[in-house]
């Protein structure tokens, strides 16, 4: 079929339309030959070649399968033009019926008259009589029967609507080839098994990259069948990655094809290898392309395979259960706790972004934590007006701070401390006016300060405006770990850098710890800062690195700001995964539960819900065409029962009753997706933990780099810089620093020529 398909791509068509159209060719031929043999019987009586059993199943199966592949194939578009193809088939198989049955009957008959013994004389004498008896017989078939062919076709199945439709909802036999994104190279993830036939459950490459929405009561198992086993699986696919990788481009140096950029040490490049590190040779890119093309996302520009991997806990439990996973596979992580005062990592939102997007990201988390959403005029005064200041303020401190210091980043306290001594205010003002440039620039948030912020009319307002922004900023920094995180001057998450090398990060947000108020601001410093990361992605959706963000416990999130993760995330290549547990915790705002809905392609749901939501969900999880029958029950003499069925009809049915949701088992969810033709999948799925084949150690190869490379090995380890403004951290000169252990991986010795020819 390789070759086919090659062939096939020439003519730019696919195999459903070639075999549609071969078939139909020879069909039409068959057909064609089939009423030259009809007319020959009719006019002599005689057939030119009989065709025996064999050789008319063959011609019954060119139009048959002709019909099969021709709905799925680009000759047809629409019902009318499926209608005429169904004509079209049903009058070669006609043609080719009658002319077995003529034929047939036509060689039984001169079989009859060879048998009788006075054959000669009969045919002699009578020859005008016998050869009469045979056209009539050939031409009795054709005339009596084609009013019920065309009968059948525009009366009984054009004028019966079920008949019509049933014919019209078939989707043709499809016989294409698998995608490009299919196989183990591919991101798409098996959820579970049909409860009813045992069939793999599964979301297609494609449609990972679409939202998905995961709904459960607490301990249904959204975490524990959906969250672990799907990241678990992206961990391993991050693995192949990284091992094919390292191996791949080993022999591409062995072989000659590609170089190292740069001199690297031995260890480092075991550890952490990555395709990007080679130069490919001069007149040697074509093949090199060949060669790699399993690990290429992209040939121009070329860009391989990897995958990033955020994920949102509300607790530790999980993500203790996804870094041991992660040990297994040798994947190195970040980790963001507000209980780790120790942790070098921070996520400042003045590092991240414009000045403007800083102001808007603190505001609007600001916003949507601790303001009320249903505000008295009087509130809504005073929350635009804290809002304005923050904002402001918040411009001002992104410009200003690094050059007053030494290019250090501001912060949330900076922030704190201007808001109460409204003197570091007016000074930050005067420091602005300083610079010309600066001081047009910014000349309205100047003249905000000086206006609400000096003595006068205004300051009381001010001061009675802001009092909550102080209160809430107080109350975010409070606790050390969260605070350390927050106002982290030179260590912070490189977003950019994180999202284009395909990183691991794992967030808990301490719920418990933090409380629900903190534990939802914490979350939105987050979310937000990394939204300004990937709404401003370079490249396409061909050249961009997939990463796949996981949100547990999603509801608190839930404002205007976070919609774009279902509305644009996608065609940035982040596939979103969010749980709630149940449907009006989607109902932040008006219109968030509609917006979420409509744009999650994949929906997964648990049993036990409130019967709302279960009739809900039957409706939401959609509708299959069946045969629908009505049972009498009658009781017959001797106290036996019978039954019949009635008002038999073709109509719409739920997949799932609401009764049936309500009874779901644990590990039994309702699941609907879309397969790469955006054909819908809906199953009642079993689903499991994550599997015994992430809980073990996974042996990683290690190579000899060190002929490919001039770099010693005795030299000093490098510490990662995570500095905003220098995030580019160098391996090179020897850095043998790596995140995990290699003590149990097989060591293969490059000079020992068995090993070699393993590799």
């Amino acid at each position: 079929m390789k070759y086919l398909d090659k062939f096939l791509d020439k003519l730019k068509t696919d195999r459903n339309t070639f075999f549609t159209y071969i078939l139909t060719l020879i069909s039409i031929y068959i057909a064609v030959d089939r009423v030259i043999e009809l007319l020959f019987m009719c006019l002599t009586g005689i057939s030119l070649s009989y065709w025996g059993p064999i050789t008319y199943a063959i011609a019954f199966a060119c139009p048959i399968f002709a019909f099969l592949f021709s709905f799925s194939s680009k000759f047809v578009k629409d019902t009318t033009q499926k209608f005429a193809f169904l004509i079209l088939y049903l009058i070669m198989l006609y043609i080719m019926a009658l002319s077995m049955f003529v034929q047939w009957i036509n060689q039984a008959g001169w079989l009859l008259l060879l048998s009788v013994p006075n054959y000669v004389e009969i045919v002699t004498d009578f020859y005008i009589e016998v050869k009469r008896a045979f056209c009539a017989i050939a031409l009795y078939l054709p005339v009596t029967t084609f009013f019920y062919l065309f009968d059948f076709v525009y009366g009984d199945l054009k004028e019966t609507p079920l008949e019509y439709q049933s014919i019209m909802d078939y989707g043709g036999l499809n016989i294409s080839k698998k995608a490009e994104n299919y196989g183990p190279y591919s991101f798409q993830y098996v959820f579970g098994t049909d409860y009813e036939t045992g069939r793999v459950a599964k979301v297609v490459d494609s449609r990972r990259f679409e939202p998905t929405y995961v709904c459960g009561i607490s301990g249904s198992g959204k975490t524990s069948l959906i969250f672990e086993p799907l990241i678990a699986h992206d961990l391993m696919q991050k693995s192949l990655f990284k091992e094919s990788s390292k191996s791949l481009g080993y022999l591409a140096l062995k072989t000659g094809l590609a170089s190292l950029n740069t001199p690297y040490d031995n260890e480092y490049l075991n550890n952490n290898f990555n395709l990007n590190m080679l130069t490919i040779k001069e007149g040697k890119e074509k093949l090199y392309k060949a060669y790699m093309h399993k690990m290429l996302l992209n040939d121009t520009p070329l860009v391989y395979r990897n995958l990033g991997i955020t994920s949102i806990s509300p607790d530790f439990e999980t993500i203790a259960h996804m870094t041991d996973i992660a040990d297994n596979y040798h994947i190195p992580y970040t980790i963001i706790d507000p209980s780790d005062v120790n942790s070098p990592i921070g996520i400042n939102p003045f590092a991240y972004g414009s000045p403007e997007e800083v102001a808007i990201v603190i505001s609007t988390i600001l916003t949507n934590t601790y303001f009320s959403t249903h505000p008295t005029p009087e509130e809504a005064y005073n929350q635009n007006m804290a809002s304005q200041a923050v904002e402001n303020l918040c411009i001002l401190l992104s410009v200003m701070y690094p050059r007053l210091h030494d290019g250090a980043l501001a912060n949330i306290e900076d922030l704190l401390d201007m808001f109460n001594n409204f003197d570091l205010i007016i000074k930050l003002c005067e420091k602005v006016e300083e610079d010309p440039e600066l001081a047009v620039k910014y000349k309205l948030q100047i003249n905000y300060f000086k206006k609400y912020f000096t003595p006068g009319e205004f300051l009381h307002q001010t001061e009675a405006s802001i009092y909550s922004a102080i209160n809430q900023l107080d109350a975010l920094l409070r606790i050390s770990g969260l605070r350390k995180l927050l106002c982290n001057r030179t260590k912070n998450i490189n977003f950019d850098d994180a999202l284009k090398n395909g990183e691991v990060i794992f967030v808990c947000t301490r719920r418990g710890d933090l409380g629900p108020t903190l534990y939802k601001a914490f979350g939105l410093f987050f979310i937000l800062s990394m939204q300004y990361a990937v709404l401003k992605r370079p490249g396409s959706e061909k050249t961009r690195i997939p990463n796949f963000f996981y949100i547990d416990e999603f509801s608190d999130f839930i404002c205007q700001n976070t919609l774009p993760l279902f509305t644009m995330y996608r065609k940035y290549r982040v596939g979103t995964v969010i749980s709630t547990q149940n449907i009006s915790q989607l109902e932040a705002f008006k219109g968030a539960r509609q917006t979420i809905i409509a744009n999650c392609s994949t929906k997964i749901v648990f049993g036990n819900n409130t019967p709302e939501d279960n009739e809900w969900w039957s409706k939401q999880l959609g509708s299959q065409k069946k045969w629908l029958y009505d049972t009498n029950y009658h009781l017959e003499p001797g106290n036996t029962h019978s039954s019949d069925l009635t008002k038999a009809r073709w109509d719409w049915s739920p997949y799932f009753k609401p009764e049936a949701l309500l009874t779901f088992p644990f590990k039994v969810a309702g699941f609907r997706s879309k397969d790469g033709s955006g054909k819908p999948i809906v199953a009642k799925v079993t689903l499991d933990f994550v599997g015994s084949e992430h809980k073990e150690p996974h042996p990683v190869k290690k190579y000899d780099f060190s002929k490919f490379s001039t770099v010693s090995h005795n030299q000093t380890k490098k510490e990662p810089n995570y500095d905003y403004l220098d995030n580019n951290f160098d391996p090179i000169q020897g850095d043998t620093n790596y995140l995990f252990n290699n003590n149990d991986a097989i060591v293969f010795d490059i000079n020992n020529k068995k090993n070699d020819n393993n590799n």
